[in-house]
Formats: C-alpha cells, structure tokens, sequence
C-alpha cells in the first residue's frame, strides 16, 4: 500500500509540475495561460499534501525540534516521543473528522469546480481517507513507544 502511495505522490507532483509549465510558458510565451490551471494546481496540492501524509508519519519524518531534547534524556525519552505521537494523532484525527463533515456537505451540495465542473467531493474524501490513515498510522507509533522497555 506504500509503494502505491508512493507512486501516486510522484504522478502527482509530476503532474503539478507539467500544469505549472504549461501554465507559465502559456501565460509569458503566448499570453494565453492554462485555462482551469489555477483549478489543478488546487485540486493537485491538495490531493500532495495528503498523499504524503501517511508516507510522513509511517517513517516518523515529521519536521521536529530538538529544543527540549536534553531535558527528556533517558527516562523521560519514551513518554515524551509517545506523548507527541498521540497528540499527534489526535491532531490528525481532528483533522479526519473536519474533513468527512466537510465531504459529506460536498456530497449533498454537489458542489463543482467551477471552471472544469469537476467535483469536489472525491478529492475531500481521499484527503479525509489519507488524514485517518496518518492517525492510525501515529498511534501505532505511540504505542510502539509506550511499549517498548523503558530504560532505567
């Protein structure tokens, strides 16, 4: 299931990359820029920022700072890792939450883009699947830490 997630952040950056180009050499070469170009760039960023979501916290490659990391050396190391981890997830699963109610009303609004009159609903639905999947992801993680031996 990684390497399809994998996979799919590439084609989707490559994508974004080939609609940026087309777009910015249309719009300064030809003066006629990508019609709808604003329209993928959204739905492609979107549909990145999520893709990677999981790949982020199954490799545990979140951006962090080591500012109290002296502080919690040895004992304290665990819970504070684990502490992150679960907050983490409850951030992401808040995250999930928001994103199905806000899926569910695109659903019933049948809402469009409104250029390309593509909907909007399956792009929030993946971003909420990907949002649940990087929680349950962080919470594994959480309980890795919670469990491993506890150094003394």
């Amino acid at each position: 299931m990684f390497r399809l997630l994998q996979v799919l952040a590439a084609a989707t950056l490559f994508a974004l990359m080939c609609v940026v180009a087309v777009d910015v050499t249309g719009r300064y070469v030809f003066n006629r820029p990508l019609p709808a170009g604003y329209e993928m760039v959204q739905a492609l960023m979107g549909v990145l920022l999520f893709v990677t979501l999981p790949l982020v916290s199954r490799n545990n490659d979140h951006i962090a700072l080591g500012l109290l990391d002296p502080y919690f050396a040895g004992r304290l190391d665990w819970l504070r890792r684990g502490a992150i981890h679960l907050f983490s997830a409850a951030v992401l699963g808040f995250v999930t939450w928001r994103l199905a109610v806000h899926a569910a009303k695109l659903v019933q609004g049948g809402d469009l883009t409104p250029v390309l009159q593509m909907p909007l609903a399956p792009i929030a639905w993946f971003m909420a699947a990907a949002a649940a999947l990087s929680s349950a992801l962080l919470l594994a993680l959480a309980f890795r830490c919670f469990s491993q031996r506890r150094p003394s």
